[in-house]
């Protein structure tokens, strides 16, 4: 009778070890998975920031272009004197003395 009792006193304390170990385990992995997507440095925050790189990288592109552009623009300016008065005609509306200037004015309908 005895050993039937410690039988069952083994079987319970056995089941209730298996539970416990089955709720950390759950709760260690519960922890994981938030920490891996939500965490600080988790998946979702890593997305953005590649997100985020892949804007910064094609803005930088943009502004070395544009740089480009200007570096050329620039160098004509200093070298082309014919670029050098188109330029200056254009943006600056300026004239050769004696010459007229006609400026057409766009109707809207």
């Amino acid at each position: 009778m005895r050993r039937n009792i410690l039988k069952e006193q083994l079987r319970k304390e056995k089941r209730r070890r298996n539970i416990i170990f089955l709720l950390l385990s759950i709760l260690v992995f519960s922890f994981l998975f938030y920490s891996f997507f939500f965490g600080e440095m988790g998946y979702i925050k890593y997305r953005q920031l590649k997100n985020n790189e892949q804007k910064l990288v094609k803005e930088i592109n943009e502004i070395y272009s544009e740089n480009k552009a200007l570096r050329g623009e620039i160098e004509l300016l200093k070298k082309d004197p014919a670029y050098l008065e188109k330029y200056a005609r254009e943006k600056f509306g300026l004239v050769k003395p004696g010459e007229m200037v006609f400026q057409f004015k766009d109707e809207e309908r």
